[in-house]
């Protein structure tokens, strides 16, 4: 093993100019695993399907989701051309993670469209460091009336506008992947449509999207770490994988876990 490459999990003060030493010097890490499981004969199941129906139809598909998929991870959903999750760069794996928690407005709009003026009040990352970072959506899908059903095809669900999915490529460039707890980023704004989906937009601008994340512990919403493990599955678009969040177990502190290269 080429020691020079190993990474480090550290602990840092937050804050812009902060210094200083943490009240106690030993804060510890929790470790969440935010993955929903796949059964085999399902995986199976939707893949046959796929290659089974016509591309137009699974389009609107795939707009939609999986809940039987597990959480899972993709670029754009179709197309010979469309980038695929073997090839995400490991460097985009290992983030920053941010998590946007809306779940209390999705109560009242269980098919919430998040809108770009909506998610601005959550948006932390917008002025925080530059490194590679996952936001996560987490809308309380745990909560909905739909959740623990089963579709193999699932559409009335809370999602994102176009717009600020635009706005998260367009400004945002160090956000290098997008995640949520619900089956779809799409929302009735894009999911019957072809040219203007969400999946379209971050899959043409490189950003990864994973869905169907295990959203029901409390995250803090800055100071976690997040390692993405998805199946290195050849020429596939739509894979699962596994989402694990490192967490700073006390938060009083306001400490974040960061990443570092080994001394020499």
């Amino acid at each position: 093993m080429n020691t020079n490459v190993l990474l480090l999990i550290l602990l840092r003060l937050l804050g812009e100019g902060v210094t200083g030493q943490i009240s106690d010097p030993y804060v510890g890490v929790d470790i969440f695993d935010l993955t929903h499981p796949v059964v085999w004969k399902d995986m199976v199941n939707i893949y046959e399907e796929i290659n089974e129906t016509q591309l137009k139809q699974w389009q609107v598909c795939f707009n939609c989701g999986f809940p039987e998929m597990g959480t899972a991870i993709h670029y754009q959903y179709y197309g010979w051309n469309a980038l695929k999750p073997a090839a995400i760069p490991v460097q985009n794996l290992l983030t920053r993670l941010i998590v946007i928690d809306i779940s209390s407005i999705t109560k009242s709009d269980p098919n919430l469209v998040l809108t770009l003026d909506d998610a601005r009040r959550w948006l932390t990352v917008e002025h925080g460091p530059t490194r590679p970072t996952l936001l996560l959506f987490k809308f309380g899908w745990a909560d909905h009336p739909s959740y623990g059903l089963n579709y193999k095809c699932f559409c009335e669900m809370p999602g994102i506008s176009f717009d600020l999915a635009a706005w998260i490529a367009v400004n945002l460039s160090h956000v290098v992947g997008v995640a949520t707890d619900v089956p779809s980023l799409e929302s009735e704004e894009t999911r019957n449509v072809t040219a203007k989906t969400v999946s379209g937009l971050f899959g043409k601008s490189g950003v990864y999207m994973i869905e169907n994340v295990d959203a029901r512990r409390n995250l803090p919403e800055t100071g976690c770490m997040a390692l993405v493990s998805p199946t290195k599955l050849v020429d596939g678009n739509f894979v699962p994988t596994r989402f694990t969040a490192f967490c700073p177990r006390r938060t009083q502190d306001k400490v974040e876990i960061i990443m570092a290269p080994r001394p020499n």
